[in-house]
């Protein structure tokens, strides 16, 4: 394959441990990352530039009472090195190889791991996608999966090992993992059966193709449908990723939700949505930089003496607080931040009485942690959140509003609910300072 015609690979990975669980008991391999022990009970979010040759990316759904299932699929990510290792430098290694041998080692590790887990038996589903100078590789065991979406269509790559009526299937947590339908899993024993992958005819990828890599967190709440909708949108990985979470964590989801896009693509510039609205962003802001700077050299050149500045700390310069000091004021020159103020109560040292010290915040912008354009089918919801510049800013300041609320309503927590078919505008205002999101209800 020439320079000119080779395939790059850009995407994006993210997980969260949901609504209801205390960790994330899913795991994610994104061509050597993964979620570590210490960032179980976090979000989790990786995106990439692009990739040529060899890309792994997996899902793992552990299961296990008590929160241990997590063991299970870190075991399962953690060994993911040695597939990606062997498949890049073994040239007699072909990939049913090499996730044969994974696989089997690997079931038999998280098999005896007991010990690690105080006597709990743990396991893991998987969906695995290996990419590999320009070929598809799919596998999978239990319920994650891999979709792939070509020219407007989605089709399921992986096949779903799940119990039929009066086949055997086994239950390792209180919910029989989710209800005891999973046949097929890392940590199966000889008496469940055969630990055998599904195994995808491999093929070869083009320009456009879209991956879907995820635990059933997604699928239990989205149809394919949905799924469809969001990944037909001209967006980066990330943005199909934002999307996606945002969707799948309604308020009744109760599982963790894991999520992997890959999109296959050529070298160059890909103008996407997200791009649009960054670039948009910047104009915005270079534009406001420009006429703040041109009104305080006006108004600096009415006036050439500061009076009262006696005593002040200037780590305000790198935390955006300012403090009211002998009665001036210490602030940007942006004319386009807007001040919220806050009284609080401070103790004056050696002293038994209290004062009132005044502090500034100064709001540079809101940037919407999810995607700006939502789609909610009715009696759903999503929760919205924003990242304040500067970060020291409390969230309790930014004020969330609905233009429409017979179709969509927010709370004061930027709560979301879905009433009928319409669309709405939901607003973070801090000030003058906003960001918004078009929800689309269903």
């Amino acid at each position: 394959m020439s320079a000119a015609n080779k395939i790059y690979i850009r995407a994006a990975a993210e997980s969260n441990v949901g609504n209801a669980r205390g960790n994330n008991e899913d795991n994610v391999y994104f061509n050597g990352d993964y979620i570590t022990p210490r960032n179980i009970s976090r979000p989790f979010a990786i995106k990439t530039g692009e990739y040529t040759d060899v890309n792994i990316f997996a899902v793992f759904d552990g299961m296990g009472r008590n929160n241990t299932g997590s063991f299970a699929s870190l075991v399962a990510a953690t060994r993911l090195d040695n597939l990606a290792d062997r498949i890049s430098f073994d040239p007699d290694a072909t990939p049913d190889d090499a996730v044969l041998e994974y696989m089997q080692e690997t079931n038999e590790l998280i098999r005896d791991q007991r010990r690690e887990t105080g006597g709990v038996r743990t396991a893991s589903t998987m969906a695995l996608l290996i990419i590999e100078h320009g070929n598809a590789h799919v596998y999978n065991v239990g319920d994650s999966r891999v979709y792939l979406y070509r020219d407007k269509q989605l089709v399921k790559l992986t096949r779903d090992h799940v119990a039929v009526e009066g086949q055997k299937s086994v239950s390792l947590t209180e919910e029989g993992i989710r209800h005891g339908r999973i046949t097929k899993f890392l940590g199966m024993n000889s008496r469940e059966g055969r630990m055998e992958p599904y195994r995808a005819k491999p093929f070869k990828i083009k320009k456009g193709d879209k991956f879907l890599v995820c635990s059933d967190g997604v699928t239990d709440q989205l149809d394919e449908d949905e799924i469809t909708v969001c990944l037909a949108k001209r967006k980066d990985p990330f943005g199909h990723t934002n999307e996606l979470m945002a969707l799948s964590m309604s308020d009744d989801s109760d599982d963790n939700v894991s999520v992997i896009v890959a999109e296959a693509i050529e070298p160059g510039i890909h103008i996407t949505q997200n791009m649009i609205m960054v670039m948009m962003g910047c104009l915005i802001m270079l534009f406001g930089v420009a006429v703040g700077f041109v009104f305080g050299w006006l108004v600096g050149s009415t006036s050439s003496e500061y009076e009262g500045l006696t005593d002040y700390d200037d780590s305000f310069l790198n935390s955006g607080i300012v403090r009211r000091v002998s009665g001036s004021d210490i602030s940007s020159d942006v004319s386009d931040a807007v001040t919220v103020t806050s009284t609080i109560e401070t103790t004056v040292p050696n002293d038994d009485k209290t004062s009132s010290e005044e502090i500034k915040y100064t709001v540079y912008g809101l940037t919407l942690r999810q995607n700006n354009d939502i789609t909610l089918k009715r009696g759903k919801s999503v929760t919205l959140s924003v990242e304040i510049n500067p970060d020291n800013v409390p969230q309790s300041y930014v004020q969330w509003s609905s233009d429409n609320e017979k179709v969509a309503t927010v709370n004061e927590n930027g709560k979301v609910v879905a009433k009928k078919k319409g669309q709405a505008t939901i607003t973070a205002s801090a000030g003058n300072v906003t960001v918004t999101c078009l929800i689309r209800v269903t």
